[in-house]
């Protein structure tokens, strides 16, 4: 036994000794009762009465005694040792809910101090402010032994939160320690240990766990929303008691509503990332309503790195930051990047959400759950066996609007190291909120196998059509349209109270093959002085003029219960990426990398010079109303052959992002035509043969997700 450990359990042992058996006095009632802010559930309370513990949409058998098992998830364990279920037999109301309530405390207060389970502060911090706030319920009109008992159990554990505080609580855990811990003094003012120490660690304990605008560090909002939560009870408690308001802890709870209220979607649950769960929005609400009394939504969260772009009746909620710093990284996911969107009160494109479970928990954690690019072999980040994070990319984002519309501009480097190059992503969301373009490159990469997924909430239903697909909420109706080939598959979706299969639309690129090599052009001989035109031809002609089609792969909907899969099922199809069925009516379109890659575009003389349909940064975006224009141009991409008029999107991406490219790629051509032209003579294969087995460059995905009708 390490002498931490050893040091930790003498402690433990010596707070556990019971009060009555000394010379200290014990009261037989609390100087103060609490009254807890959250409303219960009857029909959990009508379960515990019939001895059935309902959790998460899971029952367990309530068996007399018993308060652990190997068998029971942590999750599960929390919640039945903290007595917060107090709350729904008092929201029943029934006698025999508050026979029930004192006979499972009873059971509790019964177990020998050596052997009651109070190694985890925060779970103990819970339970005893749970007691005192609902004492009136369950105690008032109890006999002596009971009440003087109960508030021996309230000394004890209370001791036992100082001997173990601050290392044995992280995170949000730690401030429902010490809600226990103020809880007890302020039931107990006859010995000032308990608030003493409550003043020492608040300060430090708070300042530990969140950003500078108030977000907490391991950037999950539902760390946020319970953080809020239990400095919000904090507040509570102290003004019951008329005891000073330490300004650190008003100062960070007004900052960190400020944060929640921003993490929220229009239908007022929480934003899905990095281990959340979306809520329920009256839950939500009563908490932020406790905690502040202002309505304002903190105009920017850049310190935890999500982005909040609203236009119109939409709102795009994007993960730009990197992962959590190492203590505050054990939720973190692999989205960076992902975005959820809805519009009015409705989620369309979601991530999937968190699971207790742990081979859910773990799956979910993974790019291939969110609504971002990823590979299927790779991940943008590596997770230890304790399930902290080794590996950390580096994330960039630049956000700029204009008349009201957003540009968004993403990239991590996660992928780089095996090849894959940094992942690029550009968003804008129109003025009106009626048109999302997105845009999804991997400048350096050289794989090609990768796919980008959204994800579908389950509300929406799809519909493939012959210019897109078709997603349809309870208002409204949405086009979703790809140059790549794109696919419906199974999906799930976590981000409420229970598992529900849902739909995604995954997009793979269309790779441009490399142009055969024939004899003739094996033979052919280029004449002195042509070689860096022949390798700037080389280059124009080295691949083919690909198909621009839309696709659905059939899939199996049947899934295994409990195992979490987020590719379709085994099958030569889902197993590649490459492999789809494309419709007959779609009309082919040059897609070239040359052509996507340069600055300056090149197109067929045209009668009048379209719009990009995918383009992420649109010079005049068209009406989103606009049948015509959604549907009829979207089968061919059109590109303007000179760009002379550069606006604030163009100088924004295309000059800062694009012109650095094309000085680099210009250079790099003329290198490799001057090596070309000296190993000519020595090379055992021609020019064009050598280009052609060099690894294909990335090509971009390009969408677009328009309104089409309310």
């Amino acid at each position: 036994m390490s002498l931490r450990r050893w040091t930790r359990e003498a402690r433990l042992t010596f707070a556990m000794r019971n009060p009555l058996g000394g010379f200290g006095r014990v009261p037989t009632a609390p100087a103060q009762t609490l009254r807890d802010p959250w409303p219960g559930n009857p029909a959990v309370g009508e379960r515990l009465v019939r001895n059935q513990a309902f959790f998460e949409g899971v029952a367990h058998p309530l068996h007399h005694g018993q308060w652990d098992s190997p068998s029971w998830p942590q999750p599960y364990r929390e919640w039945l040792q903290g007595f917060g279920w107090l709350r729904d037999l008092r929201e029943l109301g029934a006698e025999s809910a508050r026979v029930k309530a004192r006979s499972l405390v009873a059971t509790w207060i019964s177990i020998p101090a050596s052997e009651r389970p109070v190694s985890d502060p925060a779970i103990t911090g819970a339970r005893l402010a749970a007691w005192l706030s609902y004492y009136d319920f369950f105690a008032a009109t109890a006999d002596d032994h009971f009440r003087q008992t109960l508030m021996a159990a309230l000394i004890m554990e209370g001791r036992s939160i100082i001997a173990l505080m601050p290392e044995g609580a992280e995170g949000w855990r730690a401030l429902t320690a010490l809600k226990g811990l103020l809880s007890v003094a302020v039931a107990i003012p006859d010995q000032p240990d308990f608030l003493s120490r409550f003043l020492k660690l608040i300060d430090e304990t708070i300042n530990n766990q969140f950003l500078p605008d108030g977000s907490h560090k391991t950037r999950n909002p539902e760390n946020q929303f319970q953080a809020v939560r239990e400095m919000a009870e904090i507040t509570s408690i102290l003004q019951i008691a008329h005891l000073p308001l330490p300004s650190s802890l008003m100062s960070v709870c007004n900052r960190a509503t400020l944060v929640l209220r921003a993490m929220r979607h229009n239908d007022g649950g929480l934003m899905i990332f990095n281990g959340s769960m979306a809520r329920e929005a009256p839950w939500v609400a009563h908490i932020i309503s406790r905690a502040s009394r202002s309505n304002v939504i903190a105009a920017s969260i850049a310190d935890s790195g999500y982005m909040r772009l609203a236009s119109g009746r939409t709102l795009l909620l994007a993960d730009a930051g990197s992962v959590a710093p190492t203590g505050f990284d054990s939720t973190a996911h692999a989205g960076m990047l992902s975005f959820e969107f809805s519009s009015g009160k409705q989620r369309i494109i979601v991530n999937c959400g968190s699971s207790t479970q742990r081979g859910w928990a773990e799956a979910l954690r993974q790019a291939a759950a969110h609504s971002v690019l990823e590979f299927k072999d790779l991940s943008p980040i590596d997770i230890n066996k304790a399930g902290h994070v080794t590996r950390r990319p580096q994330v960039t984002r630049h956000h700029t609007t204009q008349d009201g519309a957003h540009w968004l501009h993403m990239t991590h480097d996660g992928y780089a190291q095996h090849g894959g190059g940094t992942y690029m992503r550009q968003l804008y969301l129109g003025p009106d909120g009626q048109t999302l373009r997105g845009e999804e490159t991997l400048p350096g990469g050289t794989r090609t196998d990768f796919c980008v997924r959204f994800h579908l909430h389950p509300d929406v239903t799809i519909e493939q059509t012959e210019n897109g697909f078709l997603l349809y909420t309870e208002e409204e109706s949405w086009l979703f349209q790809s140059d790549a080939h794109a696919t419906i598959e199974e999906s799930v979706y976590l981000g409420g109270p229970h598992r529900a299969p849902t739909r995604q639309i995954v997009l793979t690129p269309i790779v441009p093959q490399p142009t055969p090599i024939t004899e003739d052009t094996e033979h052919t001989e280029h004449e002195p002085g042509e070689a860096d035109l022949t390798a700037d031809g080389t280059e124009q002609a080295a691949y083919l003029v690909e198909e621009q089609q839309l696709s659905t792969t059939p899939q199996d909907n049947q899934q295994p219960e409990h195992t979490p899969e987020f590719y379709s099922a085994p099958s030569p199809e889902a197993e590649s990426y490459a492999t789809y069925t494309q419709p007959e009516t779609y009309e082919e379109a040059d897609l070239s990398h040359t052509q996507l890659q340069e600055e300056h575009y090149t197109a067929e003389p045209t009668p009048m010079v379209e719009e990009d349909d995918y383009a992420p940064i649109p010079r005049d975006p068209p009406p989103a109303d606009s049948v015509p224009t959604l549907l009829g141009g979207v089968v061919h991409l059109h590109y303007t052959a000179e760009r002379t008029n550069l606006g604030t999107t163009d100088t924004l991406f295309a000059e800062q992002a694009r012109a650095e490219e094309a000085a680099a790629r210009q250079a790099r051509r003329v290198e490799e035509a001057r090596a070309a032209a000296a190993e000519e003579v020595s090379s055992p294969l021609p020019l064009a043969q050598q280009l052609a087995n060099q690894p294909m460059p990335c090509p971009p995905v390009r969408w677009a997700l328009s309104l089409v009708s309310e």
